[in-house]
């Protein structure tokens, strides 16, 4: 992001909206930079690409169904509809396939296979199919262009997971994306509405619920009365966080996406803060920019990361554990230097260190906080798999999952001037 000033020799000017764009760090692409022009000797051996494009048409059919956004994509430009991807193979020996949440179509994959009765279980950070005809298998690995491989039916039963997302009555954009992604990729899920959280027995009706990235005021409070006709008035409140807090304890998974994780760890009393949380613009800024994490590639929410990940922050909180913590982090930023990649970053200090994502026990559940947003406005395909994979921990998968030992040290905490000078005065 360049250095903008207000004035001359003034304090920097932020953006006002998202400043990191760079899309191979958003998509987890390697590219390779050209410093110089191309010689004509790879020129000669190059080819023009040129193939006859898919019109945009809801009633012509996907022509590039490896395309996570059929229709709209690699199938709609002359150029871009010649370039097709690896195709589909199988490596190895054994009764069941094994998909790599590396690639996001595996759970498209997945999803078609529990349409299909399959037996889904979880081993070694792979997703582990047995059930499906060998023509269904055929299909699905050319279709979507896996990469998999066959290996034992071993592993953690996974059944489908009843999943919610919960849609409030005031706009949610994040809620949106978040909705239009799982329908991307053939999840069942329902949308879950105020009332619906308030009437209880939600672990009666669903295994994983998903808050979208909004403020905790405006999913607390939704619409003031006289704002909107008086059933679509008002938000969680007190009796919603009652009936998601009796959800987690019985066994249920939370997943609370950025914004969203504040609200959590307040009112269902989390061992976790916000370091973030009343800095002002001056002392911490991050708008929409592209960061570094470390990951816990061990954790099932993790699998398919590299250890080391790009994540698309906006003004996200960022988390430490606190006296009691159960649970494991399962992002964290490097204890020095500057996480930032791309876009705008002050206060870089804060962040080191600090963990980015949480698996948090409560009772026999669990909610998982992400202080970054996975999925934001559907681009940054690199980390749609954190949101997949979320969505699919719970039951035994998720009860017995305790992270990996030493991946995350808790900072010490720097005295203060005053906690200085009264050490200084306690020796005298």
């Amino acid at each position: 992001y360049p250095d903008l000033r207000e004035y001359p020799e003034g304090p920097p000017e932020q953006p006002y909206d998202a400043a990191g764009w760079t899309l191979p760090y958003q998509m987890d692409v390697d590219v390779i930079e050209a410093s110089q022009p191309l010689g004509e000797d790879v020129r000669a051996a190059m080819t023009p690409l040129s193939a006859q494009p898919t019109a945009w048409d809801s009633e012509v059919a996907d022509a590039a169904s490896f395309d996570a956004v059929p229709g709209v994509g690699f199938d709609s430009d002359s150029v871009a509809a010649a370039i097709r991807p690896m195709p589909g193979r199988v490596t190895g020996s054994g009764s069941a396939l094994r998909l790599d949440p590396a690639q996001n179509n595996s759970f498209r994959a997945l999803n078609e296979a529990w349409r299909a009765d399959a037996s889904v279980r979880f081993a070694d950070g792979r997703y582990v199919v047995s059930g499906l005809s060998g023509g269904a298998v055929e299909q699905l690995v050319r279709d979507l262009a896996l990469q998999a491989s066959r290996g034992s039916d071993s592993g953690t039963p996974l059944p489908q997971a009843r999943v919610g997302l919960y849609r409030p009555w005031s706009p949610s954009m994040d809620e949106g994306w978040t909705r239009w992604l799982f329908e991307q990729h053939g999840f069942a899920f329902r949308n879950v509405r105020s009332a619906d959280v308030r009437a209880g027995d939600l672990r009666d009706r669903y295994d994983v619920l998903v808050l979208p990235s909004e403020r905790a005021g405006g999913l607390m409070d939704g619409f003031a009365t006289g704002s909107a006709p008086a059933q679509y008035v008002g938000g969680l409140g007190g009796e919603g966080i009652r009936t998601l807090d009796r959800f987690v304890r019985d066994g249920g998974t939370l997943v609370c996406m950025s914004a969203s994780s504040d609200l959590c760890i307040d009112e269902l009393h989390l061992p976790v803060s916000n370091v973030v949380r009343g800095l002002g613009r001056d002392e911490f800024f991050s708008s929409g920019s592209l960061l570094e994490v470390r990951i816990d590639t061990g954790h099932p929410v993790m699998a398919g990361m590299p250890e080391r990940a790009k994540i698309f922050f906006d003004r996200s909180p960022v988390f430490t554990t606190e006296d009691g913590f159960e649970g494991a982090v399962i992002a964290s930023y490097a204890p020095d230097g500057s996480p930032l990649l791309s876009g705008y970053l002050l206060g870089e200090e804060h962040l080191q260190g600090q963990a980015a994502a949480l698996d948090v026990r409560l009772g026999g559940g669990h909610v998982i906080l992400l202080g970054f947003r996975p999925q934001w406005r559907g681009q940054p395909r690199g980390t749609f798999r954190v949101l997949f994979n979320a969505v699919l921990f719970h039951g035994a998968l998720a009860a017995e999952t305790t992270g990996t030992e030493g991946f995350w040290e808790k900072p010490e905490e720097e005295e203060t001037e005053d906690e200085e000078e009264g050490e200084g005065n306690s020796r005298g």
